[in-house]
């Protein structure tokens, strides 16, 4: 008894001197990555190549070796600045002992770069991303100790030029599509901002949905380790990016993992002394032991899912929730001089699109209810004040539309133009001061549309004008014949 009690006191003690050890080597590496000395590890920079000198340095003292025979650095230019800059990806890996899934790759990536120096002040950037690079160097030390246990490789990447759109992980992505290697890598995990747990509370992973039992298996880890995990199935932002994108939009499953934005993000106080580093040693062990995992696991496989965002090909089928927002006005076509003027017109509904093989073309319709309003003159006397007309009812449009869909063109949005015709069904309308409900009123309204607008992954904005093609009354000897024209913007969500 008293053996087994020491055997216990011995395996405690270890453990947390290990913790302790590994705490300690993250803030030596917190402390050198955002250092005033490195100004800010700007992408591509002499100052952002001593980072990267850094990384290579603690792989080579730990033996992890280099991905490529050519050394650690993979070098790459970006078009999109001209070619003019140089920018370096720090890429080792730790080998598989399983012959038959050595060549199958889990990705650990974490940006190295940052923000550099701004009206004299350094953007450190401890947290965003010196946080996610210190721990992607001690995963590797961790997981090199126990190579034996990994039946997948691991690939251990610092990427340079996020900050200024992805450049490094993108290079990567497309570098490994290029060598016929992208369909082996069965996850990519992006560690970006994790040195806030304390603050933050909690450490969020998004991306279990592109997992089989992703949430389920992710989070019995993290109740054995301690760890408070949220999950989201899937990164939703449209307005915000991390170095999964390239993998994703390649079919690749993807982790984003993150402390959040608790910290001083993208300002000069991101600096090494507000780090958390026990709750970033927990998140090291916790990433290293779902990597050995994964690694381990014959039946870990993708879904088959990916993001809204991260559909890089076209889908057959769009849905998604519509708001216009616009004018409405009354057109008299044999009395041009005594025009109603602009009044307010707004809709809410959804926008369904099948989309064609050929890419190209589309049929969008989008079933709304709205309410518009427009300035009708007293033709008795066209000077007086104007009288308001009111119109209550569902639309449905149809529209063909084209589009400028490519395989790449999520990276860049896709513009398109429609097409088409409407109708109109009123169910109250008339002139505010006379009756709510006008006795002429025609119920059933149409004519023809056009809109031209641009699509940004699920987030669509567009222009459109209604021109209406029969008239407004049916009696046109009590009220002359007169058409709305409708114009505004359109904005879209689109969730499948």
């Amino acid at each position: 008894m008293k053996k087994i009690s020491v055997i216990i006191l011995f395996l405690v003690c270890s453990a947390t001197l290990f913790a302790q050890s590994q705490q300690k080597r993250l803030e030596q590496h917190l402390y050198f990555l955002a250092a005033d000395s490195l100004h800010g590890r700007f992408a591509g920079s002499d100052d952002a190549m001593k980072a990267a000198e850094y990384i290579i340095k603690q792989y080579e003292e730990m033996g992890v070796e280099p991905f490529y025979e050519s050394g650690y650095i993979q070098s790459f230019t970006n078009s999109m600045i001209g070619n003019k800059m140089t920018f370096n990806n720090v890429i080792a890996w730790i080998p598989g002992s399983d012959p038959a899934l050595k060549d199958e790759y889990v990705i650990i990536g974490a940006h190295y770069d940052h923000l550099g120096e701004k009206n004299g002040k350094v953007y450190n950037g401890a947290d965003d991303n010196a946080s996610g690079t210190a721990a992607v160097i001690e995963i590797a030390r961790q997981l090199k100790e126990h190579q034996k246990e990994l039946k997948r490789s691991v690939i251990l990447v610092n990427f340079d030029g996020e900050e200024l759109g992805l450049f490094g992980s993108n290079a990567f992505s497309k570098r490994l599509a290029k060598e016929k290697k992208i369909d082996k890598v069965c996850l990519m995990m992006s560690l970006d901002m994790i040195g806030w747990y304390r603050q933050s509370g909690k450490l969020i992973v998004q991306g279990t949905g592109t997992i089989e039992d992703g949430k389920k298996k992710m989070k019995e880890l993290a109740e054995m380790l301690g760890v408070n995990l949220k999950t989201q199935k899937f990164e939703r932002s449209v307005l915000t990016a991390t170095d999964t994108e390239g993998f994703a939009k390649k079919g690749v499953p993807t982790l984003a993992v993150t402390t959040g934005l608790k910290s001083p993000y993208h300002k000069p106080e991101d600096d090494a002394d507000l780090i958390d580093y026990k709750g970033l040693s927990d998140i090291s062990d916790y990433i290293t032991r779902w990597t050995t995992q994964v690694s381990s696991d014959e039946l870990f496989r993708s879904s088959g899912r990916v993001a809204k965002k991260h559909q890089s090909d076209i889908q057959p089928f769009d849905l998604g929730v519509t708001v216009e927002l616009g004018s409405s006005r009354l057109h008299f076509p044999y009395s041009s001089a005594i025009d109603g003027r602009s009044s307010f017109a707004g809709n809410v509904g959804l926008t369904a699109q099948v989309n064609f093989k050929c890419k190209w073309i589309g049929l969008k319709t989008q079933p709304m209810y709205g309410w518009s309003f427009a300035k009708y003159p007293d033709l008795s006397n066209p000077y007086s004040k104007s009288n308001t007309f009111y119109q209550e009812g569902f639309t449905l449009p149809f529209m063909v539309v084209f589009q400028t869909w490519s395989n790449h063109s999520f990276e860049i949005g896709v513009f398109h133009a429609g097409i088409g015709v409407y109708y109109t069904r009123v169910f109250k309308g008339g002139l505010r001061t006379v009756d709510p409900v006008w006795g002429y009123l025609n119920r059933n309204q149409g004519g023809f549309m056009w809109d031209i607008g641009y699509r940004f992954h699920g987030l669509d904005c567009s222009v459109y004008c209604r021109y209406q093609v029969n008239y407004i009354t049916n009696d046109s000897s009590v009220i002359p014949h007169l058409r709305n024209f409708y114009s505004g913007v359109s904005l879209s969500y689109f969730f499948l």
